[in-house]
Protein backbone atom coordinates (compact mmCIF):
# COMPACT_ATOMS: atom_id res chain seq x y z
CA UNK A 1 0.00 0.00 0.00
CA UNK A 2 0.31 2.53 -1.79
CA UNK A 3 1.78 1.48 -5.11
CA UNK A 4 2.53 4.17 -7.70
CA UNK A 5 3.01 3.36 -11.38
CA UNK A 6 4.95 5.70 -13.66
CA UNK A 7 4.04 5.16 -17.31
CA UNK A 8 6.44 7.00 -19.59
CA UNK A 9 7.89 7.07 -23.04
CA UNK A 10 11.33 5.44 -23.09
CA UNK A 11 14.24 7.81 -22.80
CA UNK A 12 15.14 8.68 -19.22
CA UNK A 13 18.20 6.91 -17.88
CA UNK A 14 17.90 4.28 -15.16
CA UNK A 15 19.41 6.78 -12.72
CA UNK A 16 16.76 9.38 -13.64
CA UNK A 17 13.97 6.85 -13.24
CA UNK A 18 15.37 5.74 -9.88
CA UNK A 19 15.59 9.33 -8.64
CA UNK A 20 12.04 10.10 -9.79
CA UNK A 21 10.73 6.97 -8.07
CA UNK A 22 12.50 7.82 -4.82
CA UNK A 23 11.22 11.41 -4.87
CA UNK A 24 7.68 10.27 -5.59
CA UNK A 25 7.88 7.83 -2.66
CA UNK A 26 9.10 10.66 -0.42
CA UNK A 27 6.19 12.90 -1.50
CA UNK A 28 3.68 10.11 -0.86
CA UNK A 29 5.23 9.65 2.57
CA UNK A 30 5.06 13.37 3.34
CA UNK A 31 1.61 14.17 1.95
CA UNK A 32 -0.26 10.96 2.74
CA UNK A 33 1.55 10.01 5.92
CA UNK A 34 2.39 6.53 4.68
CA UNK A 35 5.66 5.04 5.96
CA UNK A 36 8.21 4.72 3.15
CA UNK A 37 8.65 1.03 3.92
CA UNK A 38 5.09 0.49 2.66
CA UNK A 39 5.44 2.53 -0.54
CA UNK A 40 6.40 0.98 -3.86
CA UNK A 41 6.96 2.65 -7.22
CA UNK A 42 7.28 0.92 -10.57
CA UNK A 43 8.11 2.22 -14.04
CA UNK A 44 6.61 1.07 -17.33
CA UNK A 45 8.31 2.39 -20.45
CA UNK A 46 6.64 2.63 -23.85
CA UNK A 47 7.64 3.69 -27.35
CA UNK A 48 6.13 6.77 -29.00
CA UNK A 49 4.07 4.43 -31.16
CA UNK A 50 2.61 2.69 -28.11
CA UNK A 51 1.80 5.90 -26.25
CA UNK A 52 -1.59 6.63 -27.91
CA UNK A 53 -2.88 3.27 -26.61
CA UNK A 54 -1.54 4.00 -23.12
CA UNK A 55 -3.16 7.45 -23.20
CA UNK A 56 -6.49 6.06 -24.33
CA UNK A 57 -6.52 3.30 -21.71
CA UNK A 58 -5.15 5.11 -18.66
CA UNK A 59 -5.51 8.88 -19.17
CA UNK A 60 -8.22 9.97 -21.59
CA UNK A 61 -11.51 10.76 -19.86
CA UNK A 62 -10.45 9.03 -16.63
CA UNK A 63 -11.80 10.48 -13.40
CA UNK A 64 -8.88 9.08 -11.40
CA UNK A 65 -6.32 11.13 -13.36
CA UNK A 66 -6.00 14.04 -10.93
CA UNK A 67 -3.34 15.92 -12.88
CA UNK A 68 -4.40 16.15 -16.51
CA UNK A 69 -1.82 16.49 -19.30
CA UNK A 70 -1.65 19.71 -21.29
CA UNK A 71 -2.34 17.88 -24.54
CA UNK A 72 -5.27 15.99 -25.98
CA UNK A 73 -3.57 14.35 -28.96
CA UNK A 74 -1.12 11.67 -27.78
CA UNK A 75 0.46 11.44 -31.24
CA UNK A 76 1.50 15.09 -31.49
CA UNK A 77 1.32 16.07 -27.80
CA UNK A 78 -0.78 19.08 -28.70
Amino acid sequence: MPHVVIKTISGPSQAQLQEAAEQIAAVVNKTMGKPEKYISVSVEEYSYGEWPDVYDEYVKDKDNVLVKPGYSDPKTFE
